[in-house]
């Protein structure tokens, strides 16, 4: 009954958190669908999405991407990006992903798009780049393109450009190659971000069977030739202007999302179409079809703060964690002198920052001063209780 939740469940064995294998299943079916499927708004809009997987290390981010693009890979005139591209060379392959879709009684559909689908957002973009950023954003929506290239005197246009892109991140790699003027364009705002710190902890030599289902391969096989427009029922018209009168709550308030939010409806919508194809190969958007998209949308939503938490750690925040730990192992009941782990520190944090990072570690209680020496006048740190006196 649903493609979606059937991969899942299919995938139950890989160890990695539901949420993520969810998230891969709905991108896989949106890069699927392409510009064959689409609502009209002000304009048509399709189901096309950019999703981040975030988490640490070992997670399992790259193991549910890899089963997801294995349904996609045969699939005929299915274009799936390079991994490590430049902009030019994005431009390129996107030229070649060219789709040409007879239909009978009605115009043919003509359109480019590609599925990026990299397991370490460093692989597929090095560093922040604008040129990339912008053109990313660019072809998010289907508008027409135009590069003129001088060097090689090459006039490119595409008609109708499109990207699905999933990308796996940890939060720390995340935040430090969004700069902070990047969370105010348009390119973060188009951006569905989901987290998990979840381990899956099982059996690496129980017996495991093929995670790839041919049910599911003949499926998407049937989802892929769909075509046409959605209509919308009445049920499904309300929900959404119920939802708009109420002001779109619960409305992410971090300092970073501020203009994610004024995409949500789109999101919405995308979403929308792909839990209607998941369920039916029916072009109809119901009220049930607004519950589960709205669900997936505030599942994603609830998760966007953990990553701004996650990956808030920067290079005193490390060093803090090493002096701690050489606290502890160096403390034999009377602390450990701030002359030993004024050294210790030396080779991990510049010198000048180390007092403040001191002090920031004993205000904030990770540290507690134990006493000072009546003599040297030096003072010793613990992890536990403080001690009046010394």
């Amino acid at each position: 009954e649903s493609w979606i939740e059937s991969f899942v469940e299919q995938t139950a064995n890989i160890h990695s958190p539901a949420i993520f294998r969810r998230w891969s299943a709905i991108s896989t079916l949106a890069a699927v669908l392409e510009q064959k499927v689409w609502v009209k708004t002000a304009r048509p809009m399709y189901p096309n999405m950019y999703v981040f997987l975030v988490g640490h290390p070992g997670v399992g981010k790259t193991r549910t991407m890899r089963e997801g693009t294995s349904y996609v890979r045969d699939l005929p005139d299915f274009h799936l990006a390079p991994i490590s591209m430049t902009f030019a060379s994005l431009v390129d392959s996107l030229v070649k992903a060219k789709r040409f879709i007879a239909r009978p009684t009605e115009d043919p559909l003509e359109y480019n798009s590609m599925y990026i689908a990299a397991d370490e957002l460093g692989t597929f973009v090095h560093k922040y780049d604008n040129e990339m950023i912008d053109g990313l954003s660019a072809f998010y929506d289907p508008d027409p393109y135009q590069q003129v290239r001088r060097t090689s005197d090459v006039n490119i246009k595409i008609r109708s450009p499109q990207l699905n892109i999933l990308c796996g991140t940890t939060p720390q790699n995340l935040t430090d190659f969004m700069p902070e003027k990047a969370w105010g364009q348009g390119f973060t705002s188009r951006l569905l971000m989901v987290f998990s710190d979840e381990r899956i902890i099982g059996d690496d030599f129980a017996p495991v069977e093929s995670s790839h289902s041919v049910d599911l391969l003949h499926d998407i096989e049937i989802i892929n030739g769909i075509i046409g427009e959605f209509q919308v029922t009445d049920q499904y018209r309300k929900a959404v202007n119920d939802w708009r009168q109420l002001g779109e709550v619960p409305v992410p308030n971090h300092p970073k999302l501020i203009h994610y939010v004024t995409r949500r409806r789109a999101h919405l919508y995308k979403m929308s179409m792909i839990s209607a194809i998941d369920r039916s190969n029916s072009l109809i958007l119901t009220k049930d079809d607004f519950n589960r998209a709205m669900g997936w949308l505030l599942e994603a939503e609830d998760t966007m703060i953990e990553i701004f938490k996650a990956g808030a750690t920067n290079a005193d925040a490390a060093a803090m964690e090493e002096i701690i730990h050489f606290i502890k192992i160096n403390d034999r009941g009377f602390g450990v002198s701030e002359q030993k782990i004024t050294r210790f520190a030396s080779d991990r944090i510049p010198l000048h920052s180390i007092l403040r990072v001191i002090e920031i570690m004993e205000r904030s209680g990770q540290i507690h001063l134990k006493g000072r020496d009546k003599v040297t006048k030096l003072r010793y740190y613990s992890i536990g209780e403080s001690l009046a006196g010394g």
